[in-house]
């Protein structure tokens, strides 16, 4: 449990890092460029969220059972 923690904060830093690069953000300096970085970092930790939400039902709804056998099927 420990391990998927430090992924998951990770996983978070790393993104925040990309955002941050990316829009050209001066967080030391800028209070308007902090709240710029909130409402995206923000807006993608939302959008993770639907995805890992939409998957979780696309996968629920997958057959993960096995097919049937026959009885005269034989494992070799």
């Amino acid at each position: 449990m420990k391990k998927l923690i430090i992924f998951a904060i990770i996983f978070l830093i790393i993104g925040a890092y990309i955002i941050t690069v990316k829009n050209n953000y001066n967080l030391k300096d800028e209070s308007g460029d902090r709240m710029s970085f909130l409402k995206d970092f923000s807006g993608w930790v939302v959008n993770i969220g639907k995805n890992l939400k939409d998957i979780t039902g696309l996968a629920s709804k997958q057959e993960w059972l096995p097919q049937d056998q026959n009885a005269t099927d034989s494992v070799k």
